[in-house]
């Protein structure tokens, strides 16, 4: 008998049945079940079980690399006669104050064993070191360099040579030397700002470059006294109290079509890849007219007019609309863009185009410069972890100023690694450029296929008759491991970094590996990509009594529509009825919120409002009433795909946008503050990032479960070539219960989540 394993995969669970066909339909259960397990988080927060553990290997590590560091010093200036053989002796020398003798170093003789104390005391304290691709986004990084920026400041005012004399003057100051704070401050809350308001941050950080220039300066002014201290001692001495380990570069996936590495998502290729891409997607419709593509010549204009638009300090403004498209290959009346709604209404320019091509950095020139060249920059902007070190080779290669060179070095790029490397992105290009035999400009699936892959068949083609590490056979998904058949598979194969698609797939492969030990090779697989995780049952119980709510709204706003309003009920106009009242209980108090203009019940349905999403959908994914409101078309448009506060924040309107703000509830109204993403990203609860999860390994588990069918295409009962591995989303199963009247026989909340919709 054929059998069909249906799985049910979730982020901490793996639903399944067997059941045995009879002419390709459902005839017998013979097995089932569900398997549970940690889906690798920790369950308040979300973060990885590995993060912790991450975090405590490096305290290790760094406390180790000192420990080593300190025994290497001693041991040379013990070599050099800079400290006393004995350890006894050399503890001794803890009992000399070793700021007054950094800063008496630098006019009279020290006993060599003396400057030795200085100089591992400058080991202990050997300031903070910025990395540039640690720090860019990092709070912590912000605050340190004001404050290594106000010590600047401090040394100057004091007189002081170096940071060693500026602390050992703070000390001389001071009643009690032992409370001044020798290498930082606690936060300090009460800092004076720019306009005059309190701020949190360090007193005064010192920075290595503080350290070394004193250990520099402290070793020529001794070096007159004592000609044994060579510059080849010094050297010595400067690298193992100084060196810092580079980065370690991040491993790179490999490309989905060639065995290369992924192209990173700066590279100009990848951009204009993807820039070809999304132009050649665009479809012009008109009323009562099939959607047509573009012509060659329309996709040109619009190619050329992204990359010559005006370039923005801010670089979410660089787009153009698909109005102003429509107007750039002259639209005939009614014709229209099928991407046009009120969350797509505009097409972004390439960003590093529009970065690096800004007046206050490259400027111009960088359209003169060759891709390989072009690389080149972006390539040294994305790896050096030296910013000074960055802007000097950025002034020596290209002669601009340093004020320029920095401009250069802090310009925006995208981050990561796209999903194909260079040899391929060349080709794709090439055809989604020139086009294909078939299509003039073709989309990336057809320019993949012209390029003769194809996107679901990336296997070996060698049939399985267990499922193997899931790194063997998604090699294109994982970071590349290290090859070595001595090391266990997870190292030799890599991992996904994602923890719960990591421990997801091993239960995959455990719970099908049994099913074919006991029953054989399933016929057919279905996987079915997850619907919500599970409630609990005080949770089920609010959701029932607000959908019992809903519902009663819902039924109450369609009379209205109806009798009052005689408008259709519908969805969508129930939805903009809802979004409507709940923008304030007054109704002479219903505006919108990006431009203050009354909004009347008749303007709902007139052609001339939107439903926004305030945070925008395609960076959150939240459909919820709380992040839609009714605002003008004209407003929608203008806001785009950004935040109130990133679309208006700093102009003349929102001051305006602001004082509207108390007529909306506090669910909405916390979304227009400057920090909402920040604070979205924060309080997305785990149901939402599970499910994404989900999603994720559904469609990875489908991938891999392939590799048992690779090459068995046998026909099916009608005659045609069959997919061995069917994947089904969660709303079709759904949609199934309601037809079939099953929803009656439960309990849980999708029967009152259906009668509730809108």
């Amino acid at each position: 008998m054929r059998t069909r394993l249906a799985l049910d995969i979730g982020t901490t669970s793996i639903g399944w049945i067997l059941y045995g066909l009879v002419d390709g339909l459902p005839a017998q259960i013979l097995d089932g079940g569900v398997r549970i397990f940690s889906d690798g988080r920790e369950a308040k927060t979300g973060q990885s079980l590995a993060v912790g553990r991450r975090t405590a290997r490096g305290m290790r590590r760094r406390r180790d690399r000192y420990l080593r560091r300190r025994a290497v010093l001693m041991k040379r200036l013990a070599a050099m006669g800079l400290m006393p053989q004995s350890p006894d002796e050399a503890a001794e020398l803890t009992g000399l104050d070793p700021y007054a003798l950094r800063a008496e170093g630098l006019d009279r003789a020290l006993p060599l064993d003396h400057l030795g104390r200085a100089l591992f005391h400058l080991n202990q304290r050997r300031g903070f070191k910025s990395n540039r691709r640690t720090d860019k986004g990092n709070n912590e990084g912000g605050l340190i360099a004001e404050a290594t920026a106000r010590l600047d400041m401090a040394i100057m005012a004091s007189g002081a040579r170096t940071y060693g004399e500026f602390l050992h003057r703070r000390r001389q100051r001071a009643e009690d030397p032992r409370a001044v704070p020798a290498v930082r401050t606690r936060i300090n809350p009460h800092l004076p700002g720019e306009d005059g308001k309190e701020q949190s941050g360090y007193d005064f950080y010192p920075d290595r470059k503080h350290l070394e220039d004193e250990f520099r300066k402290l070793w020529s002014a001794q070096a007159r006294f004592h000609p044994e201290l060579t510059e080849d001692l010094r050297d010595l001495l400067q690298e193992t109290i100084f060196h810092q380990r580079p980065l370690k570069a991040p491993a790179i996936g490999r490309c989905l079509f060639q065995n290369e590495p992924r192209l990173a998502k700066a590279h100009p290729l990848t951009q204009r890849r993807t820039l070809y891409e999304t132009v050649n997607m665009l479809r012009v419709m008109a009323p009562g007219q099939p959607k047509r593509r573009l012509t060659r010549d329309e996709r040109d204009r619009i190619v050329h007019a992204l990359d010559n638009r005006k370039i923005l300090a801010a670089p979410g403004k660089n787009v153009l609309t698909l109005a102003a498209i429509g107007k750039e290959i002259k639209l005939r009346p009614g014709e229209s863009f099928s991407l046009e709604t009120a969350n797509r209404d505009a097409i972004a320019a390439d960003p590093v185009r529009m970065s690096l091509a800004y007046p206050a950095r490259f400027g111009a020139s960088w359209s003169t410069l060759g891709i390989d060249d072009q690389w080149a920059l972006i390539e040294r902007l994305r790896d050096e972890q030296d910013g000074e070190a960055l802007v000097d080779w950025i002034v020596a290669r290209y002669g601009f100023d340093r004020e320029r060179a920095r401009a250069i070095a802090d310009a925006p790029l995208p981050e990561g690694f796209g999903r194909i490397g260079l040899t391929a992105t060349r080709a794709i290009l090439h055809y989604l450029k020139e086009g294909t035999p078939a299509e003039p400009v073709p989309t990336y699936n057809e320019a993949v296929a012209a390029c003769g892959w194809d996107h679901s068949q990336l296997g070996s083609g060698e049939v399985l008759d267990r499922l193997p590490y899931y790194g063997q056979v998604l090699d294109r998904h994982v970071l590349p491991g290290s090859g070595k058949p001595e090391d266990d598979e997870i190292t030799r194969f890599g991992r996904i970094t994602n923890p719960t698609v990591h421990i997801g797939l091993g239960q995959v492969r455990r719970l099908v590996n049994k099913v074919i030990e006991v029953h054989g090779r399933p016929w057919e697989i279905v996987v079915e990509l997850a619907r919500d995780l599970k409630m609990s049952e005080d949770q089920k119980r609010d959701l029932a009594k607000t959908n019992a709510q809903n519902q009663r709204a819902a039924e109450s706003r369609s009379q209205k529509l109806i009798e009052e309003l005689k408008q259709q009920d519908t969805g969508r106009n129930r939805a903009l009825l809802r979004i409507w009242e709940e923008s304030s209980t007054d109704v002479m108090h219903r505006f919108c919120p990006y431009t203050g203009a009354q909004i009347s019940a008749t303007m709902l349905f007139d052609g001339s409002c939107d439903i926004d999403h305030i945070l925008p959908y395609s960076r959150t994914l939240d459909d919820s009433f709380a992040n839609r409101v009714v605002c003008l078309k004209s407003a929608n448009r203008e806001k785009r795909n950004l935040t109130p506060w990133e679309a208006w924040g700093n102009t003349p309107k929102w001051p305006a946008i602001e004082a509207n703000l108390k007529n909306l509830p506090k669910e909405k109204a916390w979304r227009f503050q400057p920090d909402a993403m920040v604070r979205y990203e924060g309080e997305r609860d785990f149901t939402a990032r599970a499910l994404v999860d989900t999603q994720y390994l559904s469609r990875l588990a489908r991938e891999y479960l392939e590799c048992l069918y690779a090459e068995d295409m046998t026909p099916g009962e009608d005659g045609k070539a069959r997919r061995p591995i069917w994947v089904v989303a969660g709303k079709l199963t759904e949609l199934l219960r309601r037809h079939w009247g099953l929803n009656g026989l439960t309990t849980d909340a999708h029967r009152d989540t259906t009668k509730a919709k809108n």
